[in-house]
């Protein structure tokens, strides 16, 4: 995690233990709300359909396992999804500020930050960078470190550990191919990973409907990056684009993907034998998917309405 997590969240250590968690609940409750309404809201989705998607975000499994672990998953979503919303101009700026505090999960923000520069908003980009920009800082200063060497202290878990999961892209060249643990190794990965995302950026850039936008850029880190289960909480934006917009084939299978990730893909996760059997085989079913997904909005290139 970034430097500007721990300052965000120092508050809570003013409280004690049990109340600091139940702070935290009152977070996440408000995040689990929040998100799923304003999301709803900012695309023109009924009525109907916002209390059906926000029943869906509020028993799914991802949303239950954030609570009972105390995770930041839905607050990450809730930062991330801000540039994606359409806003006075007055506000466009505060939002691009906030929307920074996703980068402190370095495992999921930084698809924003490759985005904006793919789209070369630098400004933009400076903009989302500041509060990360002012947590290295500070932190650096506060613990009394190098400048330097405190700001590539959050990465040493990826090239000192073997951090991996089983249903990535970095993950798998990682228990396949590239097993050893040395520094050509972990940026052999990453650059693979990097490159993967680039290209589905690259192919999304001049997409005006801000939802399927969204969708892909949340959709990202869940094909390349390692996850935990809470962390499929990101795809909720896919939820309430195919539901909006069901007419086509291909929300379809969205929706049917989304719905077994929320309430089935653990349950059967643990009653197949062999975990890196399916893992993999639900990989290849996430890339296949953006793949066609992609083609659809760029081919569709739907307008926000």
């Amino acid at each position: 995690y970034g430097h500007f997590l721990f300052i965000f969240l120092y508050p809570i250590t003013f409280f004690e233990w049990e109340e600091a968690k139940i702070i935290w609940i009152i977070f996440n409750v408000f995040f689990v709300l929040s998100i799923p309404i304003i999301l709803c809201k900012f695309n023109q989705i009924s009525t109907l359909s916002t209390y059906l998607i926000i029943g869906i975000f509020l028993t799914c499994h991802p949303t239950r396992m954030t609570f009972n672990l105390g995770q930041n998953s839905l607050m990450i979503l809730f930062f991330l999804m801000l540039p994606f919303l359409t806003v006075s101009s007055k506000y466009k700026n505060l939002n691009f500020i906030a929307a920074g505090i996703s980068y402190v999960k370095y495992s999921t923000g930084y698809v924003l930050f490759l985005n904006l520069l793919i789209e070369k908003k630098f400004k933009r980009l400076l903009l989302s960078s500041l509060l990360t920009i002012f947590g290295w800082l500070f932190y650096s200063y506060y613990t009394n470190s190098p400048f330097i060497l405190n700001f590539f202290e959050p990465l040493k878990m990826n090239f000192q550990s073997n951090y991996t999961r089983t249903g990535d892209l970095y993950s798998i060249i990682n228990i396949y191919f590239l097993k050893e643990n040395n520094f050509v190794n972990k940026i052999l990965q990453l650059g693979i990973v990097l490159f993967g995302n680039i290209y589905f950026l690259y192919q999304i850039k001049d997409i005006k409907n801000k939802l399927a936008k969204l969708s892909v850029i949340c959709f990202l880190p869940l094909i390349f990056m390692p996850h935990s289960n809470y962390d499929y909480v990101l795809m909720l934006p896919l939820l309430i684009y195919t539901i909006k917009n069901y007419e086509f084939g291909i929300s379809k299978y969205g929706l049917y993907l989304t719905i077994y990730y929320f309430y089935f893909h653990r349950i059967v996760r643990h009653l197949i034998d062999n975990d890196m059997f399916y893992q993999s085989s639900m990989f290849l079913i996430f890339t296949i998917f953006i793949i066609f997904f992609v083609k659809h909005i760029k081919k569709n290139n739907l307008a926000s309405t």
